[in-house]
């Protein structure tokens, strides 16, 4: 994550009446997190700076929940030192499998308030008696946040602004509007479901690109651990790759990896199209079936591609 982007949402503009909370996870915090400990926290700050996240599926252990930590009342500033080591924290957690520092929020509202519209975020109307969704969760934000953005609805409010960490490395800001609180539609248990294969995706994009890899023209050399919208892109893949009717993780996983680093349309090409209906036939995966292509064969199938269009 770039850190100058919280300094730039802390120190600038925003409503005078708005204050300032750190959203924390319990439930990925480690022994490094000493220092921002939730139990450290409240050495220093008032008890009435902690307010918990009802969580439905947690109610045995509320010790367990999200809480939203309040670092500025309107019109104060907050304690540089904890804005420091939440921004630190936050850098750390990139590789992580669950983020500890799930954002800065901004809002009027009582903390109490905001505390339960984000639990209601992850109560669609149609799944308030089955499956609840932690939301709150960046990666789980991220993937909420583009499904409502498909649909033109941002259903933030009363968060006025909502700056959480992204898949990529980078942070994104969530806007609320008074005036759209409409409820949330099926569209959003769809990508919630495929969190888990989304977040494995994710790591295995991020590792395969420490290795040095052979040809991947596609591979990504940006600023940012991973592309933009990697999380979207990673569940677009996935998405895809079923619709090819594979439906091992692992063969999913390869699939994407390749179409991420050699070609987008991989899957056209006649040569892995036959690969991809013996993953689908029989017990042999993906990577054992690509592993006789070298670097050489992989230029020459993407050059193929890329000259003649669609290869039929």
């Amino acid at each position: 994550m770039i850190p100058s982007s919280v300094q730039t949402f802390i120190c600038g503009p925003h409503p005078a009446e708005t204050a300032l909370y750190l959203l924390l996870d319990p439930l990925a915090c480690g022994p490094q997190d000493a220092l921002l400990h939730l139990a450290t926290l409240r050495q220093e700050l008032h008890e009435d700076a902690f307010t918990v996240l009802p969580r439905p599926d947690l109610t045995h252990t509320p010790d367990a929940c999200p809480v939203l930590v309040t670092l500025a009342a309107p019109g104060c500033q907050p304690c540089a030192r904890l804005l420091e080591l939440s921004i630190l924290h936050s850098v750390r957690d990139a590789n992580h499998p669950k983020r500890y520092v799930c954002g800065w929020l901004r809002s009027a509202a009582a903390p109490e308030t905001i505390a339960a519209h984000i639990v209601a975020l992850g109560q669609p109307p149609q799944n308030q008696h089955s499956q609840y969704f932690p939301v709150h969760e960046p990666l789980r934000l991220e993937l909420l946040a583009a499904s409502c953005k498909d649909v033109g609805h941002e259903p933030w409010w009363p968060i006025q602004q909502w700056l959480f960490p992204t898949s990529s490395g980078a942070t994104s800001l969530l806007v609320g509007h008074p005036e759209q609180v409409a409820a949330l539609g099926n569209h959003v248990t769809t990508a919630q479901q495929d969190v888990p294969i989304v977040a494995a995706l994710l790591r295995s994009w991020r590792r395969a690109l420490d290795l040095p890899l052979g040809y991947a023209p596609l591979r990504w050399n940006g600023p940012t651990a991973l592309p933009p919208h990697a999380a979207i892109q990673a569940y677009g893949q996935i998405r895809q790759a079923r619709a090819l009717e594979l439906h091992r993780p692992h063969d999913i996983m390869i699939l994407a990896l390749y179409r991420l680093t050699v070609h987008p349309r991989l899957h056209e090409h006649p040569g892995v199209r036959n690969l991809i209906k013996q993953a689908i036939a029989g017990q042999t995966g993906l990577s054992t079936l690509f592993s006789p292509y070298n670097d050489r064969a992989w230029e020459r199938l993407a050059n193929e591609l890329t000259d003649k269009g669609t290869v039929r």
